[in-house]
């Protein structure tokens, strides 16, 4: 019986043996990116976390010191506080707490219906001034408020199925977000529907040299590849955070959130947790860590990493390791981390334009999102994907992808489904 099975067992080492083979081939054609393992593993850099549980955006960088550490809980209790008016809370708001939209400091809920749940916000423009800022609506501002006992509107948000199928006839359908306001007349405005991001790494990303980034651009597409980043400039800074890179700070988006989001009385919620509760606040969604990459010496998720590369779609979520900068807090200094993003506008094609221009950014454009993380959403919180969260899975997400995009998204669609699940299972890795 021994030996029956021995040509079973030997036809299976040669399996292993061939996929092997093909693993150490197709890695061997990759950017040293994809061949070294602790870059994939720590790609947070020192302080990245090996989390993969619910707080696996929750926890602070696994390197910093204990007076950082100290700082980091100061911050996370304005990050987690339920406001009331009597702390601050403003009269029109969109939610009443950072943690009520970042659910587990993940994305916010996807709105279906009348929008119940915090987090999914509703901006709104008239166009732009001479400074690039967003001309605001007279009776809405540049946001709906549609909280609070002096709530602007309520809004509402429903989907249509958009169906599709890849060139092997397998069928899919993605859906796109149909937005009503029952409040004031918006039809001379451009509205954007907008999701809460994740919370974490944003410390490494800003320090992130500044010409280090703007070495990547390629505005007139000199190179000819189809991809034509741009940089955003905000009030002269470079714009790094925001679906369209609109704060070129954390502490510009921190204030931005407790201003626009909660309508907060600053005065009031510095008397509860003292005059430095913004920048604490801001030192924590800095500091958060980074989770690490599951399954990173894999043979399948590195196939995947390589054919991720192979389809074009490194040409934006950057797959090269960017080396941070000097930095107040050691722990984000001088550290190699891979966020796969460009921090850099493209044009997306129609099918994501929203017709709202933001500084530099057009309607049809959007900062690369990092994926770092991505493979967690599920397990954090909320799965859904873009800026107005109309993608359910990672590759509806990819599939709307056009413009800059559309060649990238075209060779995805034309691979085998085999294939496609490598890349899939690549980025539910990361």
């Amino acid at each position: 019986m021994a030996g029956a099975d021995r040509p079973g067992r030997a036809a299976a080492a040669l399996a292993l043996l061939g996929l092997t083979l093909l693993v150490w081939w197709a890695v061997a054609q990759r950017p040293a990116t994809l061949r070294e393992a602790d870059v994939l593993l720590r790609s947070g850099g020192r302080g990245t976390t090996v989390e993969a549980g619910e707080r696996a955006f929750s926890l602070s960088n696994r390197v910093m010191g204990l007076p950082d550490r100290i700082r980091f809980a100061a911050g996370d209790e304005p990050f987690e506080h339920v406001f009331t008016a009597e702390d601050g809370l403003g009269p029109a708001h969109n939610a009443d707490s950072c943690l009520g939209c970042h659910v587990n400091n993940g994305r916010s809920p996807s709105p279906d219906g009348p929008v119940a749940a915090p987090g999914p916000i509703l901006l709104v423009g008239l166009g732009l001034d001479a400074s690039g800022a967003v001309i605001p609506h007279p009776e809405v501002g540049t946001q709906l408020q549609d909280r609070g006992p002096d709530a602007e509107g309520m809004l509402w948000v429903e989907w249509e199925e958009v169906p599709g199928a890849y060139p092997d006839g397998t069928a899919y359908s993605l859906r796109r977000p149909v937005v009503r306001v029952d409040g004031p007349d918006l039809a001379r405005a451009a509205t954007s529907l907008r999701v809460a991001p994740p919370v974490f790494g944003g410390g490494l990303l800003e320090a992130v040299p500044e010409h280090e980034v703007l070495a990547g651009t390629d505005p007139d597409d000199a190179d000819d590849d189809g991809i034509s980043g741009r940089a955003q400039r905000v009030d002269g800074r470079l714009g790094r955070f925001g679906w369209k890179a609109q704060q070129p700070g954390i502490v510009e988006f921190t204030a931005h959130a407790f201003d626009a989001d909660l309508g907060l009385d600053h005065d009031l919620a510095s008397g509860r947790f003292g005059d430095d509760f913004l920048a604490d606040t801001a030192f924590y969604t800095a500091t958060v860590a980074v989770p690490a990459v599951r399954g990173h010496d894999d043979p399948e998720v590195r196939i995947g990493a390589a054919l991720f590369e192979d389809v074009g779609c490194a040409g934006c979520h950057r797959t090269e390791p960017w080396t941070t900068g000097d930095d107040p807090v050691s722990a984000l200094a001088h550290e190699v981390i891979v966020p796969y993003t460009d921090l850099l506008l493209h044009d997306l094609g129609p099918g994501l334009a929203d017709g709202l221009a933001q500084h530099a950014a057009s309607g049809a454009e959007w900062r690369t999102a990092p994926l770092w993380g991505l493979g967690l959403t599920a397990v954090v919180g909320h799965e859904h994907y873009l800026h107005d969260g109309r993608a359910r899975t990672v590759e509806e997400a990819i599939l709307w992808h056009g413009g800059e995009a559309r060649a990238a998204r075209d060779r995805f669609a034309a691979l085998d489904a085999a294939d496609r699940r490598l890349i899939l299972g690549f980025l539910a890795a990361l």
